[in-house]
C-alpha cells in the first residue's frame, strides 16, 4: 500500500518536471535551432607575440550543446606571468543568426581563480565570447572578453567590473577520426 501511495506522490511532480524540461527544450530549440550546424567540440589557438622568442601559444576546447550550454578548457589553466591559475568555464551560448552555412553566435561562461602568494583573492572569471562558424570548412573565429569581480560580486554586473581584457581566436570543429 505504501508503494501505491508513494507512487500517486511522485508521480505529478515527475510529470511536472518533464513538462517544464519540455518547454525549457523548446525555448532553447527556438535559440539554437538555426546555429545547430555549430553544436560540438572545437580546439582553437591563441597566439601572443614575445619580443625576440617564438609566440606564446594557447590552445582551448569549446564545446557547444544543443541545450545551450557552452563548456571551456584552456591550455593556460595552470596560470601564467600575471594571472592566477583558474577552473574549466561554463555557461551557455546562443545563435545570434545563421546564413548560408555561416553561424554568428554568442557565448557566456564563468569560471574561477585561484589564490596565489603574489595574488591572494580568488575572483570569479567573465568570459563573453562573440564567434563566427562556417560550416563548410569547419573554422571558427571570433574575440573572447574576460573581466574579472570579487567572489562576492555579481558576474553579470559589468559596470563592477575593470575593462575587459580582449582576445582573438581561431579553431576548427572536430570530427571523428575516419
Amino acid at each position: 500500500m505504501a508503494l501505491g501511495i508513494r507512487s500517486l506522490v511522485t508521480a505529478p511532480a515527475a510529470l511536472a518536471v518533464l513538462v517544464v524540461s519540455a518547454f525549457a527544450q523548446d525555448d532553447t530549440d527556438k535559440q539554437i535551432g538555426p546555429c545547430i550546424d555549430a553544436v560540438g567540440t572545437f580546439l582553437t589557438l591563441r597566439k601572443i607575440p614575445v619580443e625576440g622568442q617564438s609566440d606564446f601559444v594557447m590552445r582551448s576546447l569549446i564545446s557547444l550543446t544543443n541545450g545551450g550550454h557552452a563548456f571551456l578548457t584552456d591550455s593556460s589553466q595552470g596560470g601564467v606571468l600575471d594571472y592566477q591559475p583558474f577552473s574549466s568555464a561554463r555557461g551557455v551560448w546562443r545563435c545570434d543568426d545563421a546564413k548560408d552555412g555561416t553561424v554568428n553566435l554568442s557565448a557566456y561562461m564563468l569560471d574561477f581563480t585561484f589564490p596565489t602568494e603574489r595574488e591572494p583573492d580568488a575572483l570569479i572569471a567573465r568570459l563573453d565570447i562573440s564567434a563566427e562558424y562556417v560550416a563548410a570548412s569547419g573554422s571558427i573565429s571570433g574575440i573572447t572578453r574576460i573581466r574579472f569581480v570579487p567572489l562576492d560580486g555579481d558576474p553579470l554586473d559589468t559596470d563592477q567590473m575593470k575593462d575587459p581584457i580582449e582576445y582573438e581566436f581561431t579553431g576548427t570543429k572536430m570530427k571523428m577520426p575516419d
